[in-house]
């Protein structure tokens, strides 16, 4: 019988990390309770503003497996939900002991009016912008709720530890925009536009370019007769190469939200 080796198995594996080893699998939950484990100093409750735990996500860092990235909205209060701004606070803690290493506050980071906040996700690709400095990113998407006029949009932020500290290495850069303009049963046009984002050469001194590689879908359609058509435009392509300026990654307004 194998009932022995699996037991065995399953109490190994059930004592395979700390009792208190953070877990992203409810991130909501997963962040308040690292918001319990915090000393006073780190990301302190502030008068006029309220936490929003379970809109938070987690994941933990698969290039550095003993951190976990936690990031929260904190909305100013007084607003409702169709206008109301705010804050998003990230929090890099020990994945086993839920100690915090490095956290920050993006302030203003959250708008929501007649675009509004319609989540986020942490980015962990191995952007490895120096011997020193590995960066990950937060995504945040936002939305309209137009139907003639869809709007959506998804904004990149980096930032890297810094001592205690998380360094916000660039303004928002938005990675994708969808908008379009029609009478909601077939004639219009629409723009799909899709940045992806990739490290350069490692620089002598200080951080490595970002290579943005543009790529635009413009699609029109009318009717023809009772038969509603479409047509796409040939693709369009761009390429966008940002320098650290020993502050931030210079992003022109063209790469920016609107």
């Amino acid at each position: 019988m194998r009932t022995a080796p699996l037991m065995l198995l399953a109490a190994v594996c059930s004592t395979a990390l700390p009792a208190r080893a953070q877990d992203c699998h409810d991130a909501g939950d997963a962040a308040r309770q690292a918001y319990l484990e915090r000393a006073d100093r780190v990301l302190p409750d502030r008068a006029g503003y309220t936490r929003d735990t379970s809109a938070s996500v987690c994941r933990r860092w698969p290039a550095r497996p003993g951190l976990t990235l936690l990031a929260t909205p904190v909305w100013r209060n007084g607003g409702d939900n169709d206008s109301r701004d705010g804050d998003v606070e990230v929090l890099v803690i020990d994945t086993d002991t839920l100690a915090p290493r490095a956290w920050t506050v993006l302030a203003n980071a959250l708008d929501s009016d007649a675009i509004f906040f319609d989540g986020m996700r942490l980015d962990t690709a191995r952007y490895l912008l120096a011997p020193d400095t590995l960066a990950f990113g937060l995504r945040l998407q936002r939305r309209n709720g137009s139907g003639p006029n869809p709007f959506s949009e998804e904004q990149l932020r980096l930032l890297a530890i810094q001592g205690t500290g998380l360094r916000e290495l660039s303004p928002p850069l938005v990675t994708r925009r969808y908008q379009a303009e029609w009478d909601t049963r077939c004639a219009g046009e629409s723009t799909d536009m899709t940045r992806t984002l990739s490290v350069g050469r490692p620089p002598q001194h200080g951080l490595a370019e970002l290579i943005v590689s543009e790529r635009r879908v413009t699609s029109r359609s009318w009717m023809d007769g009772t038969q509603c058509r479409d047509q796409d435009t040939p693709v369009q392509t761009e390429r966008h190469v940002l320098r650290h300026d020993g502050r931030q990654y210079a992003v022109p307004d063209a790469l920016r939200p609107l």
